[in-house]
């Protein structure tokens, strides 16, 4: 008989959970952000691969933004490049060991920068939304030929 009652203490409290609805987050409270989603993965040299992880925005939510790039190599990230805010568009370059990419927001500024893909470190960078000027390194002339 007293196994009968640990039996029944734990089923009273099963039953008594279940008639005591749980609270639901209120409605003004946000949603959980998606995670974001992979773009196609472009392969370079050496066993690289890039993509860029795309999130939608409050003013377009169905629609994708590239915000950050991603570069890995055999399967190993190597380096993530934030936007700023977005991650237009981007090629190897230098065999691999560099990265050229385009950032800006949506209207009115693009910035070109050559990142050095071990270190993370900047090593060129120019303001681009005006055009390539004539005299532009060989890098930012290829990035340019993506559109």
């Amino acid at each position: 008989m007293k196994s009968g009652r640990w039996f029944r203490l734990p089923a009273i409290f099963l039953i008594a959970a279940g008639a005591f609805p749980q609270a639901a987050p209120p409605p003004d409270q946000p949603a959980q952000p998606a995670r974001p989603a992979e773009s196609t993965h472009i392969q370079g040299p050496e066993g690289t691969e890039g993509w860029t992880l795309d999130s939608p925005i409050p003013d377009r939510p169905n629609e994708t933004f590239p915000f950050t790039l991603v570069i890995a190599r055999k399967g190993r990230v190597l380096r993530k490049i934030d936007g700023d805010p977005f991650v237009w568009q981007w090629i190897f370059w230098n065999n691999g060991r560099q990265v050229a990419y385009e950032s800006g927001p949506l209207h009115f500024g693009l910035q070109c920068t050559l990142l050095n893909v071990r270190t993370g470190k900047k090593l060129a960078s120019y303001d681009c939304f005006h055009g390539v000027p004539n005299e532009a390194p060989a890098w930012l002339k290829a990035l340019e030929k993506v559109h």
